[in-house]
């Protein structure tokens, strides 16, 4: 055999027991790790009343010193604790400056039907002025009456406030004719 020839038979069994041996050795040595099952969900902020959308009142030919008082039950259900503000989008109508508004907040008997008052025990006054100041100056959740369910400083899932909510005509005689309509919103928002 010539010396080129085996040199070439030399390079090519180096070159045979290279792969083989390196072959081996990969296969030899493995690991792996992993983490799976990996999930990500958002929570919620959900408010809801007991309305069944209808109003609190429609009330008409009222006399000086005639009261509504109604109520609504606001339930929140969302999985984030939140604040819940109450404001109004109404504009502002002819009798507003002549209205009473108070709002109180508390807890009834939870058979109590919407917008009745049966049973309410209330916790404190929320707000008290006229129809015209809560719609001049409780426009947004910014500006909005804050309260929260006992002394709690949040809503947390599953708590149930109850809004009394009170309109009184003044006696002024400027009042003749005029009328209102007021819108109650109630917001909340986890922060």
């Amino acid at each position: 055999m010539s010396p080129a020839r085996r040199m070439l038979w030399s390079a090519l069994v180096v070159a045979v027991v290279a792969v083989v041996d390196g072959a081996g050795t990969y296969a030899a040595f493995s690991n792996t790790t992993g983490n799976g099952g990996n999930t990500y969900a958002a929570g919620t902020v959900f408010v809801s009343d007991n309305d069944a959308g209808s109003s609190m009142w429609s009330v008409s030919n009222q006399q000086p010193g005639a009261s509504v008082t109604k109520c609504i039950r606001i339930t929140y259900t969302g999985t984030l604790d939140a604040d819940l503000k109450l404001y109004t989008g109404s504009g502002s109508n002819g009798l507003d400056q002549y209205l009473d508004l108070t709002v109180e907040k508390g807890s009834m008997p939870t058979g109590t039907a919407f917008p009745a008052c049966t049973g309410f025990s209330s916790e404190s006054t929320i707000f008290s002025d006229t129809v015209q100041n809560f719609k001049s100056n409780k426009t947004s959740f910014a500006t909005g009456v804050g309260a929260y369910p006992g002394a709690q400083t949040k809503w947390n899932q599953n708590d149930t406030l109850v809004y009394r909510v009170t309109v009184t005509l003044q006696n002024n005689s400027s009042a003749q004719g005029l009328s209102c309509t007021l819108g109650l919103t109630w917001e909340a928002r986890n922060q």
